[in-house]
């Protein structure tokens, strides 16, 4: 008997045991179902939804806070040593002359420096007979150039810089070319106003089409802007002074963002 009713409670437990298994399988199948459903929901391919794109235009201005100034030392001589040796006199007296002008010397930069041979080339001779003349080039001497750039983070020496420059010698003046040191926070100004004009015309666009926002799907950004052209005094190119030195107004810049914001709607 006992071994019969063994054999019955083994039947009747693996039937249960069967039974609770397939309301398992099938629980965690309708589980991941709905779940890829959520998921796929979540997911949607935006081209498959209706959007509309608006534009946006932002600007804002800054007075700058950096001027940048180059100037160039050049020599002509039989030698490239003589030629380099005044070079450097005149590009080494610049440089201190900058460094007790409160420049720091992390701002003094070479941004070019040659040294070329120059040739003067015989007269071709079209006569008959003179065949044998000589048609080698001649060395006649060396050009040695070298060109500074200095950033000036104190706008209001500009004038007495420049001015300062063109009197120990150097043959050439650049600039200033006015910046803004940090022009990403005035750029992000800008981005700023440009989404909010965005997001006004999206409004109205809305209301007119008789539709709602629904979020941003898509956002693109152009940016344009930097130096501005203040009218100031020109540098003399073979002195190297100016007319005025205490008169190099900075203006301002200005700084523009334009941007695209693609919504959904419904």
């Amino acid at each position: 008997m006992n071994t019969l009713f063994d054999k019955k409670s083994a039947s009747q437990m693996g039937k249960v045991i069967l039974f609770l298994g397939i309301v398992t399988v099938l629980y965690m199948g309708m589980k991941f179902v709905n779940e890829t459903k959520i998921f796929s929901t979540g997911s949607q391919d935006v081209s498959n939804v209706s959007t509309i794109d608006v534009s946006g235009t932002g600007t804002s201005f800054a007075i700058p806070d950096v001027a940048s100034e180059s100037f160039t030392v050049q020599q002509k001589s039989t030698t490239v040593h003589d030629a380099q040796t005044t070079v450097a006199s005149k590009v080494n007296s610049a440089v201190s002359y900058l460094k007790t002008s409160g420049i720091e010397e992390k701002d003094i930069q070479t941004t070019n420096y040659s040294a070329y041979p120059e040739y003067t080339y015989p007269t071709p001779c079209i006569d008959k007979g003179c065949s044998s003349v000589n048609t080698t080039p001649k060395l006649v001497g060396y050009t040695v150039t070298q060109t500074i750039t200095v950033k000036i983070r104190d706008t209001a020496k500009v004038g007495t810089i420049v001015d300062g420059l063109g009197s120990l010698g150097v043959t050439g003046l650049s600039g200033p070319d006015f910046t803004v040191d940090n022009a990403d926070a005035v750029n992000a100004e800008a981005r700023k106003k440009a989404i909010a004009d965005a997001e006004s015309k999206a409004r109205v666009l809305a209301r007119d089409l008789d539709v709602t926002l629904v979020r941003i799907v898509r956002f693109n950004e152009g940016q344009s802007g930097g130096a501005a052209m203040p009218m100031f005094a020109k540098a003399d190119m073979a002195t190297g002074s100016t007319s005025d030195a205490s008169t190099l107004p900075v203006g301002q810049n200005k700084y523009v963002s334009n941007v695209t914001i693609t919504y959904q709607i419904q």
